[in-house]
């Protein structure tokens, strides 16, 4: 899913047999992470744990404090040379809502995360479990209702770039942090181990319709009002958490917990990769090739 990040932004040239699974899978990336982001804190979220809650926060944080001043820092030193005219107020959009034309480093997940994760936080403080999740339960209808009668689109649609996609995309994911708070909760995946093989078949085929068939319609939005991917989020999710990795060779595994290590730095940097792969003589960014290239620097 972070390689497909940066298919996502970078990939434009035509889609070659081999690669259509890729291809199908685009734009679904942020819809998992989101889901897992909820599905893997839920112990956290209804827990009494305060400095749980603090290092959640700080995770989140940190990356994107971070990582907008190492884009502006850069960017602000090479704008001469590549006529970019970074301002005090790129670097003021990007730290408080996550999006600048110009630094554009694609961190407004980390801002629309921030919002959710505090939500969720204050709910299950002044709200035992049970009345928590009626509550989030809620919230979710009223994040359906905002998408489909057109009144989150109408309500940020019109202001200015910084801000219309982070403050329209809250309503557009909290679906995913929802559904993945209440898998969790309910121990859905841990219960459809009980039938492993028959739930992956189940899954597998329920991934491989959904991708080519929309039973969902889209709601007009920012980006991620497919509101398809919400069950294909789930059917992904759910299908690679049943699958038996426990039977792969040691060695297999030590190499994907290598990689998974660094991965998910590719989503806060990929985009300044790419600038300097371009520079460098990858003039064609948009190639599948370049991706990959992308992706291992």
């Amino acid at each position: 899913m972070c390689f497909e990040v940066v298919l996502f932004h970078f990939w434009k040239t035509p889609v070659f047999f081999c690669l259509i699974p890729f291809s199908l899978l685009e734009g679904l990336a942020v819809p998992i992470f989101m889901f897992l982001s909820f599905y893997l804190t839920e112990k956290t979220i209804i827990g009494k744990n305060a400095e749980k809650k603090r290092n959640r926060i700080l995770r989140i944080l940190y990356p994107q404090i971070g990582w907008t001043f190492i884009y502006w820092l850069i960017y602000v030193s090479i704008q001469t040379k590549f006529d970019l005219h970074v301002t005090f107020v790129d670097l003021a959009f990007q730290l408080f809502t996550g999006h600048s034309p110009v630094l554009n480093p694609s961190m407004w997940y980390q801002i629309v995360l921030f919002v959710l994760t505090i939500t969720f936080f204050l709910i299950f403080k002044y709200f035992d479990e049970k009345r928590g999740v009626i509550f989030i339960f809620v919230m979710l209808l009223i994040s359906l209702f905002m998408q489909y009668s057109k009144i989150n689109f109408h309500l940020f649609g019109h202001l200015r770039y910084e801000i219309e996609y982070p403050l329209g995309r809250i309503f557009e994911m909290f679906p995913y942090a929802f559904l993945g708070f209440t898998c969790a909760y309910y121990k859905i995946f841990t219960r459809l181990e009980e039938r492993n093989y028959l739930s992956i078949i189940i899954l597998l085929l329920g991934t491989l319709f959904l991708l080519n068939f929309r039973i969902i319609p889209s709601a007009l939005g920012f980006g991620y009002s497919h509101n398809n991917n919400l069950v294909l989020a789930f059917f992904i999710v759910g299908l690679f958490f049943l699958l038996p990795f426990e039977k792969l060779p040691v060695s297999l595994k030590n190499t994907i917990k290598f990689i998974s290590k660094y991965t998910l730095g590719i989503y806060c940097s990929h985009r300044l990769i790419a600038f300097f792969v371009g520079l460098v003589g990858f003039v064609n960014v948009n190639s599948f090739s370049s991706c990959v290239i992308v992706y291992i620097t």
